[in-house]
Formats: C-alpha cells, structure tokens, sequence
C-alpha cells in the first residue's frame, strides 16, 4: 500500500470510518499475523499479540504522529507484544512439592507440563534460529521434507533436482550440521544463565 494512501486511511479511520478501519486490517493483518508467528509464538497467543495490537491501533489512531507509516507502527507494536509475551511466558514457576500451598497433585502436574512445555518452545525456538543459519542448500533441503504430508523421495529429489540417491547422505549432513548449531546455541544460553 502506497505511504499517502495508508496516511488517508488512517485519518479516515480516525475519523469514524468503518471501511478505512476494513481496509487497513485487510492491508495489514497479515504483517502483524507474521510478526507474531516470527516469534515462534503458538496460534493462541499469536492471536492474543494481534487482538492487543489491533486494539492499541485502534486507540491510538489520533495520535499517530506518521500515519502513512501504519505499518511500520503496527510492526513494532506487534514486536513488543510479542516479546511480552514471550517473557511472561518464561518466568520461573515453582516445580517443586506443592504441598504446601494447599494445591492438588493434579495441580502440581500441571506445573510441571508447563515447565516442560516452556522447555519444548525453547529448543523449538533454537531449531529454528538453527534451521535460518544454515547454508540454503540445506535450509531448501530439510524444509522440503518437513513438509505436510511429507513428500515421497521422488518427490523431494525432483523438487530439489538432485539425484534421489543424493538425498539421504545430504540429509544426514544436513541434520548433523543443524544438530551441531542447536548444541552451540544451547550451550550459549547456559552460559548466560
């Protein structure tokens, strides 16, 4: 969208007019959608970081010093619910005996599975950030057989255009290179604890 016709958008919908207001989420929805999926952010919460930040546009629309940079605020507001999020999400929870607080044991478990789940997004979280510093023949490579359904052999050399005996050494390489930078990523963040 060009920058002027963002700007009158934004007054427009500052002014009370419902298909401007239509038009901008229609425009950006999917940026703010992505922002929040960047940070490796579950459906739900990815939702709850577009709801807040939709809702924040909403109320600052008078205030938007730049309104043909819409989307650039969008982003950003985006970004920070995102990190919100994530840093709530990454506070310490007792794991303990929680005996003394009066709770259940199905309580406790229940801490415990989001301590495990908080675990699981974090070594998701390294995969990924993993996955993107690998070289691109490797990236293509193990995104075309992490597809869903996953595609045949056949199908993935034809895709790849590489000899179908080529796939399963080039995989292995692959995997123990992705392998060796989640090590080095996870030793990184015990040394920063």
């Amino acid at each position: 969208m060009e920058p002027n016709e963002t700007a009158a958008l934004v007054q427009r919908a500052a002014a009370g007019d419902s298909r401007a207001w239509e038009e901008l989420v229609r425009a950006y929805a999917g940026l703010v959608w992505s922002v929040a999926r960047a940070h490796r952010l579950g459906s739900a919460d990815a939702e709850d970081v577009a709801q807040t930040t939709w809702e924040r546009f909403a109320r600052s629309l008078d205030a938007i010093k730049e309104p043909e940079h819409a989307g650039a605020w969008l982003a950003t507001t985006a970004r920070r619910e995102s990190l919100r999020v994530l840093t709530a999400r990454n506070r310490v929870t007792p794991t303990g005996d929680l005996a003394w607080t009066g709770a259940s044991p199905a309580a406790e478990d229940v801490v415990v599975a989001g301590d495990e789940e908080v675990r699981r997004a974090e070594l998701a979280g390294r995969v990924w950030r993993a996955l993107d510093r690998l070289g691109d023949a490797c990236q293509q490579l193990l995104r075309v057989l992490m597809a869903e359904p996953p595609p045949s052999y056949a199908e993935a050399a034809a895709a790849l255009d590489m000899p179908i005996g080529s796939l399963g050494p080039t995989r292995h390489r692959c995997l123990e290179k992705l392998r060796r930078l989640v090590d080095v990523s996870e030793a990184r963040g015990r040394a920063h604890e």
